[in-house]
């Protein structure tokens, strides 16, 4: 039987005082803008819940809380707020605001996003508590998290984890999340395995999943990538805004990228393309594995270096590199396009796109999976292959962990050119440079010795992709193929948590 948590203990790391605006360049969204004008989307029509942790140090039900970011603040003009939670945040938080303007402010990159469900970190928690997992709030796609934390057990770390879990993989309800911005026991909510977990350009933030129990081990690769701000706080919902343009950008698109789609209840029709998998993994190979940014002096220069790689395929500061909201709007707009296996193309993949197969793994299906393409000319290849841990809908929350593995196979030098297959991560991703005129097969592979069935998103990036225009979603032709702070600690009630 699911019971409500205990006492928890929440705390924030505050944010420098560099200006919110600085970073745009550096995460490609300049670029973006200007190849795409009025056409940029802005993350119009994507509900949002934003979860901070309480500013006031309280245990019981006497509080009162402060988190809700100031309605009044210019940043906001236009904006919906509710709150769903059983207390009304008594004063504004000025986290809360600094977070705000970076995932749905005025000056945001998803500054189109006009309904926010404001809740106390609390309160979310207490919102995820059910039998089922509940539709969200507003059918809400996305949720912020700039507070990192535990519980005061480990059966209620465990159970909040798998919550959270069941969340994304039932209503496709995207978590992203900071993780603490120095070494620290704070599973919550870095160390899920469905969300997005999001570090520093700096790398200075806490690495890897805490260990919590059998099935959330320690040492799983953490952050999931970077944005490049110096704290995680900031971070997180630049990473969270990037998500509300692709999210839109699926949702709207046209008929490349409404191939399938799922209908939720109390959320609506999910296509393929704005999965919170899709989102995830065009995140992680869009990223940039080098940086040379200009808002900060902070730069990635030696990604997997010597002792950094994970066995997923990533750095273990970094995870997939820096934010590149332009390459993973790249991805997305390049369509969904089949394995061979599911009657993919003959000519192959382009050089930027993505695929969901709902049915993988050998049982009444394929256990492998087939994408053909050639190197025309010098190219790098990113790709993610992401999966959800399932959950199940019941008091249970039993859950479901396959083990899926990538690689890519050089066609002409009849070899492996490289492969990624770590058995405790739900992602794996490579990065390598190919050589110009082989074939190569991008190959998606069972890891487990008996059939299964489940959904996964492939996301591919194929540079020199960035000297081309940017297409618009239903009208891209890159079907060329390439064939020819430091925080302090206060208390709430459900969370031991601080704001990162």
């Amino acid at each position: 039987m699911i019971k409500k948590p205990g006492f928890y203990l929440f705390a924030m790391l505050f944010f420098a005082s560099a200006a919110a605006a600085d970073y745009k360049a550096d995460i490609g969204y300049q670029a973006l803008l200007n190849q795409l004008g009025a056409n940029t989307p802005t993350g119009a029509g994507v509900n949002v819940v934003h979860a901070e942790a309480s500013l006031v140090e309280s245990r019981d039900h006497s509080d009162y809380p402060i988190y809700a970011p100031n309605i009044r603040n210019t940043q906001f003009a236009g904006k919906t707020f509710s709150f769903p939670g059983k207390k009304a945040s008594t004063s504004p938080s000025g986290h809360a605001d600094s977070v705000g303007a970076r995932f749905y402010g005025k000056d945001s990159i998803a500054n189109g996003i006009g309904n926010i469900a404001s809740y106390d970190a609390n309160a979310w928690i207490d919102s995820l508590i059910s039998p089922t997992a509940l539709a969200p709030f507003n059918a809400s796609r996305i949720a912020n998290h700039s507070w990192v934390g535990k519980g005061d057990t480990v059966p209620e770390t465990a159970m909040i984890l798998r919550l959270v879990d069941r969340q994304v993989q039932r209503n496709e309800f995207i978590q992203v999340v900071g993780m603490h911005n120095g070494l620290s026991d704070s599973p919550l909510l870095g160390s899920a395995y469905n969300v997005i977990a999001v570090g520093r350009t700096d790398g200075k933030q806490d690495r890897g999943s805490d260990a919590v129990d059998s099935l959330y081990i320690s040492g799983r690769t953490r952050p999931d990538l970077v944005a490049p701000q110096t704290t995680t706080s900031g971070a997180t919902p630049i990473v969270a805004a990037a998500a509300a343009l692709l999210v839109e950008t699926g949702h709207k698109g046209g008929a490349n990228l409404s191939q399938g789609s799922i209908d939720i209840e109390g959320v609506g029709t999910v296509y393929n393309a704005e999965r919170a998998a899709t989102v995830k993994a065009a995140l992680l190979a869009g990223a940039d594995r080098a940086t040379q940014n200009t808002s900060t002096t902070d730069n990635i220069t030696d990604y997997r270096s010597s002792g950094h790689q994970t066995l997923n395929g990533l750095d273990d500061r970094f995870g997939a590199g820096q934010l590149n909201i332009l390459h993973s709007y790249q991805i997305i707009a390049g369509g969904e396009q089949d394995s061979l296996e599911d009657g993919g193309a003959a000519n192959g993949i382009g050089l930027a796109g993505f695929d969901v197969d709902t049915a993988f793994g050998g049982l009444a299906s394929n256990s492998l999976a087939t994408y053909q393409f050639a190197a025309a000319t010098d190219l790098n290849l990113q790709a993610s292959l992401v999966w959800n841990l399932g959950v199940s809908n019941d008091l249970n929350l039993t859950t479901t962990l396959h083990d899926m593995n990538l690689e890519l196979f050089d066609a002409t030098e009849q070899n492996i050119a490289a492969f990624s297959a770590s058995s405790a991560d739900n992602s794996e991703n490579l990065w390598l440079s190919l050589v110009t005129g082989h074939h190569y097969e991008l190959r998606v592979k069972s890891g487990e010795a008996s059939p299964f069935s489940w959904d996964y998103a492939l996301a591919w990036h194929m540079s020199p992709l960035h000297s081309a225009p940017v297409p618009l979603p239903g009208a891209f032709s890159l079907f060329l193929s390439v064939l020819g702070g430091f925080g302090w600690l206060v208390r709430g009630k459900r969370c031991n948590t601080e704001v990162c």
